[in-house]
């Protein structure tokens, strides 16, 4: 089979299975799918805004999902894997099934359009792009764009860095499509350049070289303090009346 045919079968077939998740986790918040060959077979990553709808009651539904992903759409051994959106501003499928949704109950597109363009700038988004185009006003088609922020259109980062999200509303009228660009907040584009900041690393000396300390403790301190002697007694003088008596005794005696 030639290679072009091959790529064309391998995108209706991502088509078919976006649309399947499409309609079949629209409760659920379907915010996107990511198919990946590994070793063991093939992970099916499934981004929603409610993950219990998905897995249902003792993995009842997550279980019906593999066997159909399996049989229909012939993926090899399917891991199916649900992740939770923490942040769904920033998702264009979601955002885009919200706006038309409004539109269906019956809300001007220009107050929706406003409404959501600052829900999504809000949650931090560097910039968003919104286009509503159908019967918008009266019975003619026309479109409405709304904008903010910095939003990249051409090249590859408009491929791989920007969430494009579409939806279709369904009035009296007819269908009012939905378009919704939004690019993340920690996006790094290519022409984007950090400069690196240098540490200079202070020079610690080498133990042979550091001088000793001169503090000294107080034990030594308390050792070196000269002690206190007290002050030495003088020998006290006989009394002169001991010799008196002797030589009283002798004049006795030559008497």
């Amino acid at each position: 089979m030639p290679v072009e045919r091959t790529i064309i079968k391998r995108g209706m077939k991502r088509a078919g299975l976006e649309e399947f998740l499409e309609k079949e986790l629209e409760k659920a918040g379907y915010g996107g799918v990511d198919v990946k060959r590994v070793p063991m077979g093939t992970r099916v990553a499934l981004y929603v805004e409610r993950p219990g709808i998905v897995i249902g009651r003792k993995g009842k539904s997550i279980k019906d999902l593999t066997e159909v992903l399996s049989k229909d759409y012939g993926i090899e051994n399917p891991q199916v894997e649900v992740v939770e959106i923490k942040g769904p501003e920033l998702n264009a499928k979601i955002m885009s099934k919200r706006l038309a949704f409004m539109l269906e109950r019956g809300i001007h597109f220009r107050r929706a359009g406003h409404l959501i363009l600052r829900r999504i700038m809000r949650a931090g988004a560097r910039g968003v792009e919104i286009v509503i185009a159908g019967k918008i006003h009266g019975e003619r088609h026309r479109s409405a764009r709304f904008y903010d922020g910095y939003l990249k259109k051409a090249g590859e980062p408009a491929l791989t860095l920007v969430s494009y999200g579409y939806a279709a509303a369904k009035l009296k009228l007819g269908v009012i499509g939905v378009k919704i660009r939004i690019m993340p907040p920690d996006v790094r584009l290519p022409d984007e350049i950090r400069f690196i900041e240098k540490v200079e690393k202070a020079e610690v000396k080498p133990a042979e070289e550091a001088q000793p300390s001169a503090e000294v403790l107080p034990e030594e301190v308390a050792e070196e303090k000269p002690t206190e002697t007290l002050p030495e007694e003088k020998p006290q003088e006989e009394k002169p009346e001991k010799e008196e008596l002797h030589e009283g005794e002798e004049k006795s005696g030559d008497t």
